[in-house]
């Protein structure tokens, strides 16, 4: 059992819900467990040696550097899932302007910490540090856990932070390194001792956040649980997103007017369907790998003429439809540019994202808002180009490289995280309207081919969900207790297989479970029995096993150092 001191690190939840802990189960149906044997009795309940009051005067320069200071340190109470747990919560700043807020247990700590990730550009920890939103983990319901939480350095309100070479590099990588380093000090203050166990949950950007954890500080977590990696950072907050905001223009630029609404995304995800569901042997709405799927938006495009197109393509949103799902190449090489975008039966969790949000019309969608965001972290440029100055060929990606060792977490060769004796859990979902599946399917291969099927299966999982959306929701089962798992697999040795995911109604009850099995396995349905119960499914073999294709930024799976 492997001891950390406060200087090697801790763990992190997540902020949104269902990010890898399922729904709190208020019915009779206990198909979110995950066959695990629960953890927490194997621990020892510690309690305070120092009073809340006195992690005030924690020294945390050693940590963050001059001018790291503790603001508050104070007693109450958080409901997490029904059940009020008290907390000494501790706020404070790692210079130069890291927020933090870590969350320790007052009667219930299980010599447990967990780190929780920030998605989007973060800025906030005010959202992401209560533990009771949808966390259905039991060990998290109990108060087991120290919670720790930050804001990567920079303020929402700050709309400049991103030209400010530190801020970006707390964003980067820092900002979660330090917070992790200060709750392990404030965990030796309060506790007399250090954690037993350190672990990290994050999904989005959270999720690229673990694996630049794995990467980077391979002796902090003892178990990483990484959903939906916005890891491939410098393509997908510009080309990617880049690609979809202006396909979805009728002149192909931010100027022009959007293409693709809501309303038609359901005709085609209708469409979608019809062709192709059954072809993973069950017909029940959900496509089990999409890749399967050979779908041709030409094939709804309404006839010439038509005056009633409502349930049908116009030609327009036709060569929309099939650019989002095409991808880019290379005008003169013909090469892929991106690893792959939206899937098949992924349409009606556009909305919001690249298709408006409703079919009210709109002069411009939430992928320009990405692209524009994150324009500065991405390019050196002193002006960095706008989205309509993106040029989808292999030569573009050299304004795109200098940034990537700093800012991507996509590095196959996790064998220090492995030799520290990490774990580590990856998964996405299969309809993700933010950050394609292909990436992350593409990063598997890369560590196939660096480390090796047999290296890999010691230490890391990977979970594919049909029909999940980002980070959660969607029409799959998107709720799932992966911190039981990663907790039983780190503490007892006993490695995740299946994994139990399920769908809950308003009242919270289960009314549809299925196990969710490694890659590339997949859940077969045995043809008798409750088609919305686990113990109806069964494993099989993969469905599809192609490699990703061949495409411009291959090249950034392989090993590299990280620039600072």
């Amino acid at each position: 059992m492997k001891m950390r001191t406060w200087q090697a690190t801790a763990a992190c939840v997540i902020s949104l819900a269902l990010y890898a802990c399922g729904d709190d189960n208020n019915g009779s149906d206990t198909s979110g467990d995950t066959g695990q044997p629960p953890a927490s009795a194997t621990l020892d309940v510690v309690k305070p040696v120092a009073s809340c009051d006195s992690l005030k005067s924690v020294d945390l320069t050693e940590v963050g550097g001059a001018g790291s200071t503790i603001t508050s340190a104070t007693e109450g109470t958080v409901t997490v899932n029904g059940a009020a747990i008290k907390f000494c919560t501790v706020e404070g700043t790692l210079a130069p302007t890291v927020g933090f807020r870590v969350r320790l247990p007052i009667e219930s700590w299980t010599q447990r910490s967990l780190d929780m990730g920030c998605g989007g550009l973060c800025g906030n920890i005010s959202a992401s540090a209560d533990p009771g939103q949808a966390y259905g983990c039991p060990l998290v319901q109990s108060g087991g856990f120290v919670l720790s939480s930050t804001n990567m350095g920079h303020t929402n309100a700050d709309a400049t932070w991103t030209q400010d070479a530190q801020k970006r590099a707390d964003f980067a990588y820092r900002g979660v390194h330090v917070t992790t380093l200060a709750a392990r000090k404030l965990i030796q203050a309060y506790y007399g001792q250090a954690q037993k166990y350190a672990y990290f949950v994050g999904c989005s950007d959270g999720g690229r956040e673990a694996l630049m954890a794995a990467q980077r500080y391979p002796d902090d977590y003892d178990g990483i649980i990484a959903g939906a990696p916005a890891f491939l950072f410098q393509i997908q907050n510009s080309l990617l997103h880049g690609w979809e905001a202006r396909s979805n223009r009728d002149n192909g630029l931010s100027t022009g007017n959007v293409v693709l609404y809501p309303s038609k995304a359901a005709v085609l995800h209708k469409a979608v369907v019809a062709a192709c569901d059954a072809l993973d042997g069950q017909t029940d709405g959900l496509l089990t790998d999409p890749r399967q799927c050979r779908f041709d938006p030409a094939s709804i495009q309404c006839a010439a003429g038509a005056t009633d197109t409502s349930n049908c393509l116009t030609a327009a949103e036709v060569a929309t439809a099939s650019k989002l799902y095409n991808g880019p190449r290379d005008p003169s090489t013909n090469r892929r540019i991106l690893a792959g975008g939206p899937q098949f039966g992924s349409e009606l969790n556009w909305a919001g994202v690249f298709i408006p949000p409703s079919d009210v019309p709109v002069a411009s969608v939430f992928s320009d808002n990405i692209v524009s965001g994150a324009r500065y972290l991405i390019f050196t440029d002193a002006t960095p180009p706008t989205m309509d100055q993106f040029e989808f060929t292999e030569a573009f990606y050299s304004k795109l490289r200098p940034r990537h060792p700093f800012n991507d977490a996509t590095n196959p060769d996790l064998s220090a995280f492995k030799d520290s004796g990490g774990k580590l859990i990856l998964w996405h979902g299969w309809a993700d309207q933010h950050i394609s599946p292909i990436g992350t399917i593409a990063y598997y291969e890369a560590m196939q081919r660096a480390m090796g099927q047999t290296t890999m299966d010691a230490f890391m999982r990977m979970y594919l969900a049909p029909g999940v959306a980002h980070c959660g929701s969607g029409e799959g089962l998107p709720s799932m207790d992966m911190v039981s798992a990663m907790v039983a697999w780190v503490e007892q040795g006993t490695a995740p297989d299946a994994i139990t995911t399920y769908r809950t109604d308003a009242s919270n009850n289960v009314t549809a479970s299925r196990p969710l099995y490694p890659y590339p396995a997949v859940a077969k349905y045995n043809g008798t029995g409750d088609v919305n119960a686990t113990a109806s499914y069964s494993r099989a073999s993969a469905l599809y096993t192609d490699l990703v294709p061949d495409w411009a930024g291959a090249d950034w799976y392989v090993p590299y150092a990280p620039t600072l």
